[in-house]
C-alpha cells in the first residue's frame, strides 16, 4: 500500500486547520477576558479564518481587522506581535541550530521565528556533550530560574509541576490566546485527551503528524539489496528468514547484524516473538484488553533475547552493538561490515547519499518487520502521531508574559505558522512549485550539508506543532519514503487490525499520574529501567544464561524487588484515569 505523493498531504494539513480554525467559528464560542465581559470569535469572511478582540500581550486585534500594516491576522491572533518583552526558551531537544552554526543567532530559522512572531527570543539549549534529561533536572534545581518556555518530556509529570507551580495552568487562557491550537485539539478527542491532565487542566503545546501514525513507525529492517541479488535471496519476511540473511551474509561477505543503540534498544524485533519492546523499558509497557503490562517481565521478551543471544554466541551480531551510536555505525555501514540492520528512514536515507557522494550506488531499503515463522506479530515501532514531546510556560513568566507565550506558541498551528515551521521563510528556502504545493529552493536542495532544511525550519526532528507529510517526502529519498511505507503498512487492507500492532498496543501518550503517584514511583521506580538494562546485556553476551530456568527465575524474582506489582499497579489506575477523561 502506497501513501498519497506529495500534493494530497499538503492539502489535508492545510484543509485541517482551516477547518480547525472554522471549528470554533461555527460554534460561535464565547470567551471570558480580563475584566470580566466576552470575546466574541467570528468568521473572517474574505480568509475563512477567524477574527476576536482581546486583552494581552502583543497587537490588539479588537475589530477584526488585519492590524497594522505588515501584520497578518490569523485566527484571533494577528503577527508579528510587536512586543518589547524578551522571552527565554529552552529546547531539550529537537530545536537545536544546525550543527554548521555556533549557536542561535547565526540560524535562520531562530532568527526568522523572532521576526515572524515580533518578540525578541534569547534561546537555551543544552551544552555540547551533555544529555538533554540531565541538562533539564539541573535547570529545576533552580525554579525561580528557568526559562519562559521550556520543549521538554514532562507527560507523566504534569500534575507534580502544576501542583509545585512550576508551570501554568493555562485551561483559563488558551481558547483566547492561542485560539488555533484549541480548534486544532478540538478537531480530535484523542489530541485534546492527551494535551490536558486527568482533571482537564490544558498545560502544554504539543507535537503531532500530519498522517498520524504513519511517520511514527520511521524505524525499522534495512537490508544491502545488491547483496541479496547477489545471494539469490528473497526479501525475508519471518524472523527465520531474517536470521538466515545474517548467516548467508556472515558467510559471504564476513558481515554481522548490527544497530545503533539508540535504535535498536526500543523494539528491535519483539513482535515476531509475541512481544514489545527490546531493553528500552520505556517501550516495554503496553496495554492488552485494557491491562498495563511490562513485556520485560514475560516470556515473549524471554524468547526474544534468547534468540538475540544465539546470534551473539554465534559471532553473526556485532559485539559493539550496546555502545554503537548513529556516528560509529557508518564506519562499518561504508566499509561492507553489515548489510542488515535496524534503522530509522533518515539515517538509511544518510546511509544512501554518503553512498552515491562516494561514487556508489544507493543501495539500502526498508524490508518488513519479520513476523513468527507462522506469519503472526504483536507489535511494530510506532506510535499514534502525537509526540511526547511538551512545550509549557513556566512561572517564571508573569501573567502578561505568559498570555504572550501563548500567542507565540499558537503561531505553529495556524496556516502561515505551520509552514513556517515546516518549510522556513515562504521565497527563501521554500516556493510553491506547480502544484500549489511547498517544495524547496536550490537554496535548501543544492546544500550539501546533512539535513540542510533544519538551517530553516523548526518541525524535522519535534516540537510544538504539526509535522507536514511533505516535509518528510521532501527530506527524504522515495526509497525511504518506501521503507517507512513498508514499516507501517503490517496490514494494508485492515486498518484496524494494523492499528493494533502499530500503536494500540502502547502505554498512551498524555498520561498523567497524580503527585501522589508521582512521589511514589520516584522511590520506588528509579532503578528499575537500569536493572532491565544491565540483565538485558548479560542475557545477551551469555554473562547470564537466559534459558537456564533457575537465572529466569532469578531475575523475574528480582523484578519484584523492584517493586515491579506495585509499578503495575499505579500504572492500571492511572491509564484507567485516562480512558475516563
Amino acid at each position: 500500500m502506497r501513501t498519497q505523493f506529495l500534493k494530497p498531504k499538503f492539502l489535508k494539513l492545510t484543509g485541517g486547520l482551516m477547518a480547525a480554525a472554522m471549528l470554533l467559528a461555527g460554534c460561535g464560542m464565547q470567551t471570558a477576558t480580563d475584566s470580566g465581559g466576552t470575546s466574541g470569535v467570528g468568521k473572517d469572511t474574505n480568509a475563512g479564518e477567524q477574527t476576536a478582540g482581546g486583552n494581552g500581550a502583543g497587537k490588539e486585534n479588537t475589530d477584526g481587522e488585519a492590524g497594522q500594516e505588515g501584520e497578518t491576522a490569523i485566527g484571533s491572533i494577528s503577527y508579528p506581535l510587536n512586543s518589547d518583552k524578551i522571552i527565554s526558551w529552552y529546547a531539550e531537544g529537537g530545536l537545536n541550530p544546525h550543527e554548521k552554526f555556533v549557536d542561535a543567532s547565526e540560524s535562520p530559522f531562530h532568527v526568522g521565528l523572532s521576526e515572524q512572531l515580533g518578540v525578541d527570543i534569547e534561546w537555551v539549549f543544552p551544552t555540547t556533550g551533555a544529555n538533554g534529561g540531565t541538562f533539564t533536572t539541573t535547570l529545576l534545581a533552580d525554579p525561580g530560574s528557568l526559562p519562559n518556555i521550556m520543549q521538554v518530556y514532562w507527560m507523566n509529570n504534569a500534575n507534580q509541576y502544576l501542583t509545585d507551580e512550576i508551570i501554568w495552568d493555562l485551561t483559563d487562557y488558551i481558547q483566547e490566546y492561542a485560539p488555533d491550537y484549541y480548534a486544532w485539539l478540538q478537531s480530535n478527542p484523542t489530541y485534546d485527551r492527551a494535551m490536558k491532565t486527568d482533571a482537564g487542566q490544558y498545560y502544554a503545546f504539543g507535537f503531532f503528524r500530519e498522517d498520524g501514525g504513519w511517520n511514527d513507525s520511521y524505524l525499522g529492517p534495512v537490508v544491502r539489496q545488491d547483496w541479496l541479488e547477489e545471494c539469490g535471496l528473497e526479501i525475508p519476511t519471518t524472523i527465520s528468514e531474517f536470521e538466515n540473511v545474517i548467516k548467508v551474509f556472515n558467510e559471504k561477505y564476513g558481515a554481522t547484524f548490527n544497530a545503533s543503540n539508540t535504535r535498536y534498544r526500543e523494539q528491535g524485533l519483539a513482535g515476531a516473538f509475541g512481544s514489545n519492546g527490546n531493553y528500552a523499558l520505556n517501550n516495554g509497557w503496553y496495554v492488552e484488553d485494557g491491562k498495563v503490562g511490562l513485556s520485560q517481565a514475560e516470556e515473549g521478551w524471554h524468547a526474544h533475547v534468547s534468540w538475540q543471544n544465539k546470534l551473539w554466541e554465534a559471532g553473526l551480531m556485532d559485539q559493539d552493538i550496546l555502545t554503537e551510536d548513529d556516528t560509529t555505525i557508518k564506519d562499518k555501514i561504508h566499509n561492507d561490515k553489515c548489510g542488515i540492520s535496524i534503522t530509522s528512514m533518515g539515517q538509511m536515507n544518510n546511509w544512501n547519499l554518503e553512498r552515491e557522494a562516494s561514487g556508489k550506488d544507493p543501495v539500502w531499503i526498508g524490508i518488513p518487520n519479520p513476523t513468527s515463522d507462522d506469519g503472526e506479530i504483536f507489535s511494530i515501532f510506532g506510535g499514534p502521531g502525537i509526540g511526547i514531546h511538551t512545550v509549557v510556560i513556566t512561572t517564571t513568566a508573569d501573567e502578561e508574559t505568559m498570555k504572550l507565550c501563548l500567542q507565540m506558541l499558537n503561531y505553529a498551528y495556524t496556516e502561515e505558522g505551520s509552514l513556517y515551521w515546516n518549510y522556513g521563510k515562504e521565497g527563501v528556502s521554500w516556493e510553491y512549485d506547480a502544484e500549489g504545493v511547498p517544495a524547496f529552493t536550490a537554496l535548501v536542495t543544492e546544500d550539501t550539508d546533512t539535513d540542510p532544511m533544519t538551517k530553516y525550519n523548526g518541525l524535522t526532528w519535534g516540537a510544538c506543532g504539526i509535522q507536514a507529510t511533505n516535509l518528510l517526502y521532501l527530506k527524504n529519498s522515495r526509497a525511504a519514503i518506501e521503507a517507512n511505507d513498508t514499516w507501517y503498512y503490517v496490514y494494508p487492507d485492515d486498518e484496524a487490525k494494523n492499528l493494533a500492532v502499530t500503536s494500540e498496543w502502547k502505554w498512551p501518550v498524555g498520561v498523567t499520574f497524580t503527585t501522589e503517584e508521582a512521589d511514589e514511583l520516584d522511590e520506588i521506580a528509579q532503578n528499575l529501567p537500569t536493572f532491565v538494562e544491565e540483565s538485558y546485556a548479560a542475557f545477551l553476551t551469555g554473562s547470564k544464561d537466559i534459558d537456564d530456568d533457575t537465572v529466569w527465575n532469578q531475575y523475574i524474582s528480582d523484578l519484584e524487588s523492584y517493586s515491579l506489582s506495585r509499578i503495575l499497579e499505579i500504572r492500571q489506575d492511572c491509564y484507567d484515569r485516562y480512558l475516563a477523561r
